[in-house]
């Protein structure tokens, strides 16, 4: 049986933690994806090393500029 996938286009946002929090920035959907198993889940990117605010935008305005899907195979 072959897997089916669910593939969705969400708003990527960039968050930052503070800086008790380790203050490193991440990516983060803006909305809940319509897949099934992850309706009300959270979801981000986070990365080891600790980008700033900036490095991280840019990135996310490179995947937007380059046709980002979330796709996931059940």
């Amino acid at each position: 049986m072959s897997k089916k996938s669910y593939i969705c286009e969400p708003i990527l946002k960039v968050g930052e933690w503070s800086v008790d929090q380790g203050g490193k920035a991440y990516i983060y959907f803006e909305e809940y994806v319509n897949i099934p198993g992850f309706e009300n889940a959270d979801i981000s990117i986070q990365f080891n090393k600790n980008n700033s605010f900036e490095e991280i935008s840019e990135l996310v305005s490179k995947l937007k500029g380059n046709g980002f899907k979330f796709v996931v195979q059940k």
